[in-house]
């Protein structure tokens, strides 16, 4: 997929939406490694189109969209951890199927100050969030905001990928029958994503005011 980085304060969110919406359908295949980088993309897309929706209007792509990621995250559980037995290819096929329903974005006045206002609700709502699954969401959603915004997403990245490989560890134990071990202090990784993202929000940026609303 062609990197937007350069584009540096000029990139839009709607351009990084269609980007990955592009390489969502351009990518999409039935092995596993291909379901699960199809899940990233769909996923990047499904965040901002859902977080854009009061300049576009456009529920159908915010309820498909969340139809797809559901079975893709089904599929994608079936394959990392093994368990519950399900119909890939049914499932995959009705992905198949709908995948060409889901549109581009226009050109969204205002959408880069939008995605950076529910960056800043997303970082005064984790102080409220305690539990393993609800945060590593949380985390997720407001790291892809910060890449469509141009930010550097490295530090949270990595977060959310350590958080992501401690649910897969779990959900595999629980497959096995085993009982699940939670080796990750969610206190540590909270306070963790929660710097990198304050750090995030206070770089260099056309949003002065966000300094204020977070200080």
């Amino acid at each position: 997929m062609r990197s937007l980085r350069s584009l540096g304060e000029d990139l839009r969110p709607e351009d990084y939406a269609n980007e990955h919406l592009r390489s969502f359908k351009g990518e999409f295949k039935f092995d596993e490694s291909s379901v699960h980088d199809a899940r990233v993309d769909l996923r990047k897309y499904y965040v901002i189109v859902e977080v854009t929706y009061p300049l576009h209007r456009r529920y159908e792509l915010i309820s498909l969209g969340k139809r797809i990621l559901r079975r893709l995250g089904v599929v994608r559980d079936y394959d990392v951890h093994g368990c519950p037995k399900i119909e890939r290819d049914s499932i995959l096929g009705y992905v198949s199927s709908k995948a060409d329903n889901l549109g581009e974005l226009p050109k969204l006045y205002g959408s880069r100050f939008v995605v950076m206002e529910n960056l800043v609700g997303a970082y005064k709502s984790l102080a409220s969030l305690n539990d393993f699954h609800s945060v590593r969401k949380a985390l997720r959603r407001a790291r892809i905001m910060a890449d469509s915004l141009g930010f550097d997403t490295s530090t949270l990245k990595e977060i959310v990928t350590k958080m992501g490989d401690e649910r897969d560890r779990i959900g595999k134990e629980i497959c096995e029958g085993r009982t699940p071990r939670f080796e990750l202090n969610l206190s540590q990784v909270k306070t963790e994503g929660v710097n990198a993202l304050r750090e995030i929000l206070l770089s260099d940026h056309e949003f002065k005011h966000v300094r204020r609303l977070i200080s």
